[in-house]
Parts: structure tokens; sequence; C-alpha cells
């Protein structure tokens, strides 16, 4: 690690701590020198998983598109903000797990409707509507029946 006083990368450790709930670990460094103290943080590297659009068309894939859906079809409804991003962290971590550097983008949909489907109804029919590009009111009936049919 370079020191970024001196350029010199002689250094060292003088404390080590975990940050960002764990995700990333903290050292704190004295350059050998110069004496200068500096911390930095050390974290896995994501392995960049890409998603493959309907139109065929690659985009990087970022738990932040799949919040800001999910927040668009929660809006005026009764959730915690927290409650939209630890679902959007456990969609991530799925699409993560399947191993794949190319994932389909229904893939991802079909894991936002199922969360949805978890968290609220509304919320679900609202984001299927666009998701699945509801032209009549007959759509909609439709998607109301089979979530009340799914329903215990």
């Amino acid at each position: 690690m370079r020191c970024p006083y001196c350029a010199s990368d002689e250094d060292r450790v003088v404390d080590s701590r975990p940050a960002e709930g764990g995700a990333a670990v903290r050292r704190r460094r004295e350059c050998r020198g110069c004496g200068q103290r500096f911390s930095t943080y050390e974290r896995t590297e994501q392995a960049l998983v890409v998603v493959r659009k309907r139109s065929g068309e690659l985009e990087p894939f970022t738990r932040d598109k799949i919040v800001a859906g999910m927040e668009k079809a929660t809006k005026n409804l009764p959730l915690a903000p927290e409650t939209v991003r630890r679902a959007g962290a456990a969609i991530e971590a799925r699409v993560r797990s399947l191993g794949r550097r190319e994932v389909p983008s229904e893939v991802i949909g079909a894991e936002v409707l199922a969360a949805l489907r978890e968290l609220d109804d509304v919320a679900y029919v609202r984001f299927a509507s666009v998701y699945k590009g509801f032209t009549s009111s007959q759509d909609f009936a439709r998607e109301l029946a089979n979530l009340q049919h799914r329903e215990p």
C-alpha cells in the first residue's frame, strides 16, 4: 500500500477492525517513511454481473435499480424503506448466488415480483402491471384472481 503523503510502500498495520457491518475491514496504517497515519479499507470484490434485457442489450446489474423499482411500487404504502432495501439486498444475493455472469432480466423481474408478493399485494400488482405490460382491466382482474388463489 502506498502512503498518500510520501508515496512510500513501506508501512505497518497499527489497527484492524470490521467496517460497514462486516462487509469490509478498516486498517489503520503508519508509514515507515514519513510516520504519517492513514486508513485503508479491504472489501471483497464482487464479480461483475450483467443483465440481458428483453431487447438483447446488456447492462450492469445494480441493486439500486431494483430498489428504485420496488420503491415506486410501494409508494404511499405502509412499508418501511428499510424493508424494501432489505428485500433488494436479498434479491441481489439470490441473483449473485446463481453464479452466472449474465442473467436474463426475466429472472430478476420474477425475483422482484416474488419479493413484492411477500411484502404487499398492492405493490405486487403495481409492479406486475408495468413488468407484465398490462393493457386492459382484464389483465388486472386476471392477476388479482391469481393473487387470491395463491393466498392461504
